[in-house]
């Protein structure tokens, strides 16, 4: 590796002079020929100074299978740079010039898990548990979340409850899907499944609106699935002036409801760990894989009694 010494001859100039150019000593006198020099051959043969290794961001590229709609990666993005920059990190969407690892968001295939470890030892991926210990892993656990709804429910004495929900098809993808496969197996248990009250159609307000005022006889509690339908039930059941409460899934960003309890399934906690997983392997501080669970949370105070990472 090169060092200051191999500049310096290079230079023709002292290494103690390459060290305070690099190191911007401003009590330095050179002329401006010698310190373009200087950083000009630094530059050519890769060598940063003890504090530029230190200060230096590591290349983070986050990878996302379709689970929301267009543009949802662009706003996760900006979301999550600031949490990154907290961790040493310059997370980005394409990959960049030095990739210290990847976090890959959604199910891939095995092929697609040996190209990202073809690109860099340090795989995080989330909501894929793949099969074994070579990366890291954070599993949401769903079924949790779904319980949590419906405990929920119970637990304030509505057991009259509904599912209103859209279903979003992206690249291949259905999105929607397993959130209300997953409650109605759940009310089926229960014994308490309704075929009147359960409603799918698209994943957008209009279709909520529509869904919500089909429906006969209101349940008294209702699981939303998404944010945008949310809009046009919360619309719907104040035309009908039905007090049924609501509980809404949300991926992430946070919303302004109108009424009811929100489901966030990827909190804060769950970014943070994500980002300073990948940093402490890609920094080589430890080297064991690690696969971490971590339920979603209802965002009211006495929701759910599992709540954090």
């Amino acid at each position: 590796m090169a060092g200051i010494k191999d500049i310096a001859i290079s230079c023709g100039v002292s290494a103690a002079t390459v060290s305070r150019v690099l190191n911007e000593d401003p009590t330095l006198s050179v002329s401006d020929t010698v310190r373009s020099a200087v950083e000009a051959e630094a530059a050519r043969l890769g060598y940063k100074t003890p504090r530029q290794r230190k200060n230096a961001l590591l290349g983070v590229m986050l990878v996302l299978s379709p689970i929301d709609k267009p543009g949802f990666e662009e706003k996760l993005l900006e979301a999550l740079k600031p949490m990154a920059r907290m961790e040493g990190i310059e997370l980005t969407l394409s990959q960049p010039e030095k990739t210290d690892g990847i976090i890959a968001l959604g199910e891939f295939s095995e092929e697609e898990i040996s190209y990202f470890q073809n690109i860099t030892a340090n795989l995080l991926l989330i909501n894929n548990l793949g099969s074994d210990y070579s990366y890291d892993s954070i599993m949401i656990d769903y079924p949790d979340s779904e319980r949590q709804v419906l405990d929920y429910f119970l637990a304030s004495g509505i057991d009259r409850i509904g599912y209103i929900g859209g279903i979003f098809e992206r690249s291949r993808n259905v999105i929607g899907t397993r959130r209300s496969a997953e409650f109605r197996k759940l009310l089926e248990e229960k014994g308490l499944f309704q075929e009147e009250w359960f409603r799918l159609g698209k994943m957008d307000a209009s279709s909520g609106y529509e869904m919500t005022m089909s429906i006969p006889n209101l349940p008294d509690g209702i699981f939303i699935s998404d944010p945008d339908t949310a809009q046009g039930v919360f619309l719907a059941l104040r035309e009908r002036k039905s007090n049924a409460e609501t509980v809404v899934y949300n991926n992430f960003f946070p919303v302004h409801l109108d009424r009811g309890v929100e489901l966030r399934i990827f909190s804060k906690d769950v970014w943070q760990t994500a980002l300073s997983m990948i940093a402490r392997k890609a920094k080589g501080e430890r080297e064991q894989g690690l696969s971490v669970s971590c339920p979603a949370r209802l965002l009211e105070n006495t929701a759910s009694k599992k709540q954090g990472v």
